[in-house]
């Protein structure tokens, strides 16, 4: 039986929501394949480097070396890769040595970047390509470190990876997540490509599979009462992080003409003195989508109404239902995200108020309760 050799390579620690309960996502799983094959390539590039007199790689350098997902363990979410390699007698591949080298690289790469620091030189472009691919996934509040969470600089999130991407893109695009709320403006069943408009006028194309039609066709035949559609995906952005074309379209459904993120996002296009011409603050972009992905996941839009979505002229947000014989409203001040519930019986004018902190956990499962009593 063959003797081998294991050594770690890569312990990286995926930290955000995603991975608190130490479960490792499946469309995450290309980063583990995008990092074993740079790893080979990388190591090739040493070989090169040590080796001037040598114009190519030996036909049998990867021969007995193998890169493998030997376990995912606890402290956030941390997949541990291994080299393993075939003992020839005593000794292992006369090649180890290349891909022992070449994750410190990578590392070395990846902490300049975050550091914003100068990397020229650290990695060859065929290495730096892949970092289109490796961590496309992440999510804004996710990134993976290197050694220690709490101390480590070797952080491959956002605008690392951006810094990586564009240094070896010629065009200066790097491909990344996307999620849109938007209008299918076009449709080509034959080469399965379609369009979509942004709340800013903006128009993107994509390619879709199969899967995705009866969205998209679907929205497309009610695009002149400006029905949405949400889609997500991976998509390429620029150097400035428009989004310019879409990838892979991965998820797609049909809005309700009320949906909360959607009616937020078109209420950020809103310009100073939007009620009068001077009365009528702007709404806050980032304070916006905040209150929108919370509204999102955590209100029971599966089996209560949505509320009807309300710009304030001092800039803020007020949702409103009509359930039987009663009207509701909630106030909710964008700086705080306290929210003024209130609702009267339009029966017997009895009312009710109550104050609710939006920024807990309690108090969107209180909205829950208070629109599920009324509703039934």
């Amino acid at each position: 039986m063959t003797e081998k050799q294991i050594i770690e390579l890569y312990a990286p620690c995926y930290v955000g929501s995603r991975f608190d309960e130490h479960r490792f996502p499946l469309d995450l799983v290309d980063d583990l394949l995008m990092l074993k094959n740079m790893t080979i390539e990388m190591a090739k590039a040493i070989y090169l480097e040590r080796n001037p007199e040598r114009l190519r790689i030996p036909r049998n350098f990867t021969n007995g070396i193998s890169i493998e997902l030997e376990s995912i363990e606890s402290g956030s979410t941390i997949p541990k890769l291994v080299l393993i390699t075939a003992m020839s007698g005593m000794f292992p591949q006369s090649n180890t040595d290349f891909f022992m080298a070449a994750p410190e690289r990578i590392k070395n790469a990846i902490q300049a970047a975050h550091l914003n620091q100068d990397f020229t030189g650290i990695l060859p472009n065929q290495v730096l390509n892949y970092f289109n691919q490796l961590g496309s996934n992440l999510k804004d509040d996710e990134r993976i470190v290197f050694g220690d969470k709490a101390s480590s600089t070797i952080v491959l999130d956002k605008e690392s990876r951006k810094r990586l991407v564009l240094a070896a893109s010629k065009a200066k695009e790097y491909s990344g997540p996307y999620e849109i709320r938007g209008i299918i403006t076009a449709l080509d069943k034959e080469r399965m490509t379609f369009e979509i408009q942004t709340v800013n006028g903006s128009k993107i194309k994509g390619d879709y599979t199969v899967e995705h039609l009866a969205v998209l066709q679907t929205g497309l035949v009610e695009m002149e009462s400006r029905r949405k559609v949400f889609i997500k995906g991976v998509g390429t952005f620029n150097a400035q992080d428009k989004l310019m074309k879409i990838e892979r379209l991965e998820d797609s459904l049909s809005l309700d003409p009320l949906d909360v993120p959607a009616r937020l996002e078109e209420l950020t296009q809103l310009v100073q003195g939007w009620l009068d011409g001077e009365q009528g603050e702007p709404i806050a972009e980032d304070k916006a989508q905040w209150l929108g992905d919370k509204f999102d996941q955590y209100y029971d839009s599966e089996n209560l109404p949505l509320p009807a979505t309300f710009p304030t002229p001092e800039g803020n947000i007020q949702f409103e239902w009509s359930i039987k014989n009663h009207e509701i409203a909630a106030s909710v001040d964008l700086n705080t995200m306290q929210a003024d519930f209130y609702v009267v019986n339009t029966q017997n004018q009895n009312d009710t108020t109550e104050i609710l902190d939006l920024n807990t956990d309690e108090a969107w499962l209180r909205l829950n309760q208070l629109i599920r009593g009324i509703h039934g």
